[in-house]
């Protein structure tokens, strides 16, 4: 489709770790920010609460919704969270309630 000159100038253009990083943080923003706003128009939407520990022990919290998007059921991961090492169904509950709450959410 390209020749080889136009090969040659992409590949001479650098590529730093910051702007790959950058780049992924900004669609992963703006992936949250377009389910978020799903959620909100949805006449309803459901979670999936999920707390486990990964292989070095660290404990997560998984958040899936469920959710209504035009007429079609669709399911996110909403958040996830690290965890202490010691925790309470209280901080569980409280780390969704603030993510809610940050983004307006009710």
């Amino acid at each position: 489709m390209f020749g080889e000159d136009h090969v040659q100038n992409i590949k001479s253009i650098p590529l730093f770790n910051s702007t790959v990083s950058r780049r992924i943080k900004d669609m992963s923003i703006d992936i949250e920010a377009t389910i978020n706003e799903r959620i909100k128009k949805g006449p309803f939407f459901s979670m999936q609460v999920d707390e486990s520990t990964d292989v070095s022990d660290l404990s997560i919290l998984l958040v899936i919704a469920r959710y209504l998007n035009v007429n079609e059921l669709e399911e996110n991961l909403l958040l996830c969270y690290s965890l202490t090492k010691r925790f309470t169904v209280e901080d569980l509950f409280n780390a969704i309630q603030g993510y809610f709450c940050e983004n307006e959410m009710d």
